[in-house]
């Protein structure tokens, strides 16, 4: 994995050593040593948190890193560094810093040891550019997520500290309700991340969070809110267990709690979401959730990406489902869809609309090229010379 790709660091020397692959300039040193260096050069620290065996992390490594524009972005704009969460101890220190759940991981951290943005998961390298150039403008503008503590080290309780020995212990509810019950600041680093881990928030912490989701999301980025925000719609939607689809019932759920999330920006992410839990997870109706996505006009391509994943058996055998399938598809997808999806859409509608299909692979083509994936641009020109 990655650690193969790292040359030793002599001690105490800069510059600093480099990977020995022709990718990213990633380096190794202590964190005091990068934290100096990205002081003296003014640039941020990019941190890619990954583990061995993660495929996506792998991914990162093979596809997107090496890119010729990506590489020479993150070249002049950062200082590049890794740490593998699982066999590095300052990887574990990341993780508690963080909450850090799911790899790979991006932290873009200032030379003042400040969190500037945080990425999460495999992007296609144009994606990952997009993702790079925003995280340079937040930090020239001085933008930060300001909740985090400016060192990297493990601390609290021994609850929290469980998550990140070798066994990673989690800590039970009633531990965690217990912890939030003491606690005077409902914004605190320490607080908030429990409020991650609880299942469901007590009802004062739950009313105050909603009524101030944006200050949250200020504070400790889209990540640590998406954890919180799920266990809202969780408690919220036991309000449907058991209770049979019905369109007219369902849009009723959704206006009784628009208002309550309205607020947070996000409120079309947050009702999709919900559609996808209660009408397709929970009920098992996937054309019933296909019509509630062309109706609500749900433009996430990767929620399209989701039901062909989830439902890819139904979509091969049932017509109509698969012919609702490509109505959407066709409302979401774009030329910023991955390129996994591109494709396999691009396949999905070459028997029927190969205008679209051939829109798609051009798309698709384009991506490969960028992460210089010659094998795959091939086969790509090759079905579209069959349209």
């Amino acid at each position: 994995m990655k650690k193969m790709m790292y040359t030793l660091l002599l001690a105490g020397l800069l510059p600093l050593a480099t990977f020995a692959q022709d990718s990213t300039q990633f380096i190794k040193a202590s964190w005091t040593e990068l934290l100096a260096k990205a002081k003296k050069e003014q640039k941020p620290i990019f941190v890619d948190t990954y583990f061995e065996g993660c495929h996506a992390c792998k991914e990162m490594e093979v596809k997107v890193f090496p890119g010729k524009e990506v590489r020479a972005y993150m070249e002049q704009n950062f200082i590049n560094t890794g740490f593998d969460v699982f066999k590095e101890d300052f990887g574990f220190d990341l993780c508690s810093r963080y909450l850090l759940h799911g790899f790979p991981t991006y932290l873009i951290i200032s030379p003042e040891g400040k969190l500037v943005n945080v990425g999460i998961g495999y992007n296609d390298a144009d994606r990952f550019l997009n993702f790079l150039k925003e995280t340079t403008a937040r930090y020239k503008r001085g933008q930060f997520y300001y909740g985090y503590a400016t060192n990297v080290k493990k601390e609290g309780p021994a609850w929290y500290q469980g998550l990140f020995n070798k066994k990673r212990e989690y800590p039970g509810d009633s531990v965690l309700v217990s912890f939030l019950a003491k606690q005077k600041d409902k914004t605190a680093e320490l607080t908030v991340k429990a409020m991650a881990l609880v299942k469901e928030l007590p009802a004062d912490y739950k009313d105050y969070y909603m009524k101030n989701r944006v200050k949250y999301q200020e504070m400790y980025g889209p990540d640590m809110n998406s954890s919180i925000i799920a266990r809202v719609i969780g408690a919220d939607m036991k309000e449907l267990a058991g209770v049979a689809y019905e369109p007219a019932a369902f849009e009723a759920f959704l206006k009784k709690h628009e208002a309550a999330y309205k607020p947070g920006g996000d409120w079309d992410s947050v009702k999709a979401e919900m559609a996808f839990r209660y009408i397709y997870k929970q009920q098992k109706n996937l054309k019933a959730y296909l019509e509630w996505s062309i109706a609500n006009k749900d433009m996430n391509s990767n929620n399209v990406r989701m039901a062909s994943f989830y439902g890819g058996a139904e979509l091969a055998k049932d017509p109509e489902v698969k012919a609702l399938y490509l109505q959407w598809a066709k409302i979401a997808i774009t030329e910023k869809a991955s390129l996994e999806l591109l494709n396999g859409a691009a396949y999905a509608f070459a028997d029927t609309d190969k205008a679209t299909a051939k829109q798609y692979l051009t798309w698709a083509v384009a991506k490969a090229e960028m992460m210089n994936l010659t094998d795959m641009v091939t086969r790509l020109n090759a079905k579209m010379a069959t349209l």
